[in-house]
């Protein structure tokens, strides 16, 4: 995001702009302003009614130009999400997410400054004297009614910004957690081998000491029976723990 301020001088007949170089704003309302028929809006074709109209509809007009960023970051971070929320992927674009998160911050603040700006616009409407004459009171009205009507398109904007966040916020806990919770799942896995295992190594350390008296060992069968007894137990603590559900996982 590259953003960059205007300025607006409201006088009775005149609107005084201050615009960086190569404005989209300035150019798309010269455009309009200076076509046949003037500007469009609602299946009609009128000017402004005063340059306080004008500088309404051009801070409508930057408004809604954040919407087309705003549905970019939107599938931006719907793509992020899913590539967190994957079973079985490893996640490394956090650069990428925490550039989208710093333009929601920025998109944030800067509808934020665009809010202050226009409230106080509205209480200097507000404490101006309502016009004695039928025409001037009805355009002193819809002036009114207009600048309210953008202050909603940005609390919208700031609506939808603080939503972002916090899904994105939300992807990221659950991300964590689901990495949490496969390396549980790790952990119990090899705990269980190592419980199946311990009793198997007790058995050859048991029958591996240097004494003549052991049982077994002087038994042409006693190989057979100390493994088949290694085996028993091994398939035994085996069901066990799947039993217990500690080995395996159940999906639905």
């Amino acid at each position: 995001m590259d953003t960059s301020p205007v300025g607006f001088a409201i006088y009775d007949r005149v609107l005084v702009t201050v615009h960086p170089p190569k404005c989209p704003v300035r150019a798309y309302f010269e455009k309009r302003l200076s076509a046949a028929g003037g500007m469009r809006e609602r299946g009609g074709s009128r000017l402004p009614a005063s340059p306080a109209d004008l500088m309404l509809r051009m801070v409508n007009h930057m408004v809604d130009s954040y919407l087309d960023l705003r549905r970019l970051l939107t599938r931006q971070l719907g793509a992020l999400q899913q590539a967190l929320l994957h079973p079985r992927s490893r996640f490394h674009d956090w650069q990428v997410l925490l550039d989208a998160r710093n333009a929601l911050h920025l998109l944030e603040d800067t509808c934020e400054d665009q809010r202050a700006a226009l409230q106080e616009w509205i209480d200097g409407l507000e404490e101006l004297p309502l016009p004695h004459e039928a025409p001037p009171a009805r355009e002193f009205e819809l002036l009114k009614v207009r600048s309210r009507d953008v202050q909603e398109h940005i609390e919208r904007v700031l609506s939808h910004v603080r939503r972002l966040e916090q899904s994105a916020e939300t992807a990221v806990q659950m991300h964590f957690s689901a990495l949490s919770h496969r390396t549980n799942d790790i952990m119990r896995t090899l705990t269980v081998l190592t419980a199946i295992f311990l009793p198997l190594n007790l058995i050859t350390g048991f029958f591996g000491m240097n004494f003549d008296a052991l049982p077994l060992i002087h038994s042409g069968t006693g190989v057979w029976i100390a493994i088949a007894l290694m085996v028993a137990l091994g398939v035994g603590l085996g069901w066990f723990f799947w039993r217990k559900r500690y080995l395996g996982t159940t999906r639905r």
